[in-house]
């Protein structure tokens, strides 16, 4: 209909076919207006070339105006029309359009498909004197704006497959959660990545440098110890076998070792071996982790067991605890005595009962002497064994330290010990035993101690799931430890199925609700799964970030020390957490400045990237597929992608409208505009609150 017709014959049919009940849709208009002698913007909303309604808006900060019109099919032309542009004294009358939105479509006045033609009447829908959609609407002039189709929200079987590998690894790369919800499941999920044969990723990558000559190696001009947290970076962006790398993380904050020990400079290989071991057993036996972690160099070095001297009674001189006490504190019993649930268990005055004392950690110690590095058995002398390092020259390199640590003749104690000594799992190891025999009998100890299962099944739940896990949870998971179905004790494989599969994980539609449900995501975390949604890249092949996270206080390998980044019995004080008696780790490494950090780490990772390869940054998302959904004319289907990607489908309303609002207030209507939008809903969605949270 002509736009010259009477509004009132116009208005009349919508008005017949609303009260008839014909479908109708709600637009919302969101808008504001520059005022002439207190007199703002006259507005008519057309659909399809009726009108129908006619707005006042003497608002000049955003306000949203519903009304109810036709039902909204794709491709119907909605006008917004400015009809009463003037000037008088200085002051200008001006419209501001943010967007137009029904249910799941939103519409920015500069999509691609909008555009103002300027006139008044008739002229404002000639088609004569146009240009690009844009907020302002700066004279008599209809905003014409053809409706999109749709935003499809994220379907709860894709939802739930998001939530769940973000759980069992760093996150879907697109696409993945949809083929896991539409030709997998969970449990044939976790089979295939446990069936991936683990390789030497990290020991293989560290070769390859040192292959590039003299200069790779240590000493040389060009060896640098972020070739490690590269590789794990690379691993976790580009790699398949997900869960592996996934229980090798979590393995690593229980198992600690870190460069950031000078004494391991030098020794990156080592290092490497130790990555390699946790990958190679992150779905093998505890029991055979921990032996060959107790014998790596890397941790020898760290624990400073090896070199450990023997007891000297003449010269008063002890073995170095350090290891022992570790071994026992962090690696495999904890502190105090446990129930099967993870509860701790107490004497008749109500106190914890501890699980070892210091007669224990010095006879542990005395196991722990005589080893050292690997040299060829002609070689293991009293020299060797107190003074002798590998040598790194191509020409002398003999690895090995990538071999277990050796026992040296001689230089281990001999002293009968005994470990929890008048307690039941009491274990006598004589001194006229071998080395390795009495290693083998402290480790079964300790492998066997009732503790062990509720004291690595707590802290996995923890790396997986969530902070606080129900005791009955601790308990599932502990009695997979102690028995995977076949009588085996120790089957980490078994025991991660049971963390990842627990009615209690949280992925799955009908997970109950619990208060303690969920986790800090720690930044690590948070970064991968930014790296694995967008699908980053890094043009250097090199994945040149480490440094990004020194003030997030987890750059990789780099814990402060061997309680790792954060404990995992960490309670932040003054807060309800600390009321209900809960803990939050990853809270340890939140403070004011690793907030702000990581709002800025979001801006960079929405912008240009991260990192830097020395002429720009070296790991960059792709948003292609992002404004591809933006130039479609629907705002809400880049929200609805974001929902799905970064927060399988749990994206709060008010943070919905807090991306759209964010789109829209980025002026421009050509690409680099689009692109613009699409960086600051991404920045947006990271930097939120919600966002850590898993």
């Amino acid at each position: 209909m002509a736009a010259s017709t009477s509004p009132r014959l116009v208005f009349l049919p919508l008005l017949l076919a609303l009260c008839a009940g014909a479908a109708a849709d709600t637009l919302n208009l969101r808008a504001y207006g520059s005022l002439v002698q207190g007199v703002g913007p006259s507005v008519e909303v057309r659909v399809n070339g009726a009108l129908v309604r006619t707005l006042q808006i003497n608002n000049t900060s955003a306000q949203t105006f519903s009304l109810e019109v036709p039902t909204l099919s794709a491709g119907a032309q909605v006008d917004v029309v400015f009809t009463n542009d003037a000037a008088a004294n200085g002051e200008d009358r001006n419209l501001y359009v943010d967007y137009l939105s029904s249910g799941a479509t939103t519409v920015l006045p500069t999509a691609p498909t909008a555009l103002i033609d300027r006139g008044k009447g008739a002229a404002a829908f000639d088609g004569v004197d146009t240009r690009p959609g844009q907020s302002g609407i700066y004279w008599n002039a209809a905003l014409r704006l053809r409706w999109p189709a749709a935003a499809t929200p994220p379907s709860p079987a894709v939802a739930q497959a998001t939530r769940f590998l973000l759980q069992a690894g760093f996150g879907p790369r697109p696409g993945e959660a949809e083929t896991l919800a539409s030709q997998s499941s969970p449990t044939r999920w976790i089979a295939d990545q446990m069936a991936m044969q683990p390789s030497n990723d990290f020991v293989n990558h560290i070769q390859a440098k040192y292959a590039l000559g003299a200069d790779y190696r240590p000493n040389g001009s060009k060896y640098q110890t972020r070739w490690l947290p590269q590789r794990f970076w690379a691993g976790v962006a580009q790699g398949q076998d997900q869960l592996r790398r996934r229980t090798a993380l979590a393995l690593h904050h229980i198992l600690m070792v870190s460069m950031a020990d000078s004494n391991l400079y030098h020794h990156q290989r080592a290092y490497a071996n130790y990555l390699d071991i946790l990958n190679r057993h992150a779905f093998g036996n505890y029991r055979q982790l921990i032996e060959d972690i107790a014998l790596s160099p890397a941790m020898g070095i760290y624990l400073s067991h090896i070199r450990n001297r023997k007891e000297d009674p003449a010269t008063g001189r002890m073995p170095d605890e350090n290891f022992a006490r570790e071994l026992m504190q962090l690696f495999t019993i904890g502190l105090h005595e446990l129930n099967s649930d993870g509860s701790v268990r107490k004497d008749a005055n109500g106190q914890p009962i501890e699980t070892y004392t210091n007669a224990d950690v010095m006879a542990l110690a005395k196991v722990f002497t005589g080893w050292s590095w690997a040299f060829p058995d002609n070689q293991l002398t009293e020299s060797t064994f107190r003074w002798k390092s590998p040598d790194y020259s191509a020409a002398a390199d003999t690895q090995i330290d990538l071999q277990r640590m050796k026992a040296y003749p001689g230089q281990a104690s001999t002293a009968d010990v005994v470990l929890f000594a008048g307690k039941p799992n009491a274990v006598a190891i004589p001194g006229s035993a071998a080395p390795a025999q009495r290693l083998k009998l402290a480790l079964d100890a300790l492998f066997q101690h009732p503790n062990m299962g509720p004291f690595v099944a707590k802290q996995l739940i923890q790396r997986f799931t969530r902070s606080n896990p129900s005791p009955a949870y601790v308990q599932r998971v502990a009695a997979a430890f102690a028995n995977n179905g076949r009588g085996v004790r120790g089957d980490l494989a078994a025991t991660v199925r049971a963390v990842l599969l627990d009615v209690e994980a949280g992925w799955a539609q009908n997970s109950p609700v619990l208060p303690s449900a969920g986790k800090l995501r720690e930044p690590v975390l948070r970064v991968a799964h930014w790296l694995r949604a967008f699908d980053a890249r890094s043009p250097s092949g090199e994945f040149q970030m480490v440094y990004d996270f020194e003030p997030l206080a987890q750059m990789v390998t780099n814990a402060p020390s061997v309680f790792g980044y954060f404990r995992p019995g960490y309670t932040p004080p003054g807060t309800v957490i600390a009321q209900q008696g809960g803990v939050a780790p990853e809270f340890q490494i939140v403070n004011e400045g690793s907030t702000a950090t990581w709002v800025n780490r979001a801006e960079s990772m929405a912008g240009s990237g991260l990192g830097w390869n020395g002429s720009s940054a070296d790991v960059v998302a792709d948003y292609t597929p992002l404004v591809a959904l933006l130039n479609t004319g629907n705002a809400q289907a880049v929200v609805q992608r974001l929902n799905h990607q970064l927060y399988a489908g749990r994206m709060s309303a008010a943070l919905q409208s807090a991306l759209i609002e964010a789109m829209a207030g980025v002026g421009g209507n050509d690409a680099a505009s689009q692109l613009n939008r699409v960086r600051i809903a991404v920045y947006v969605a990271l930097s939120a609150p919600e966002f850590n949270i898993q």
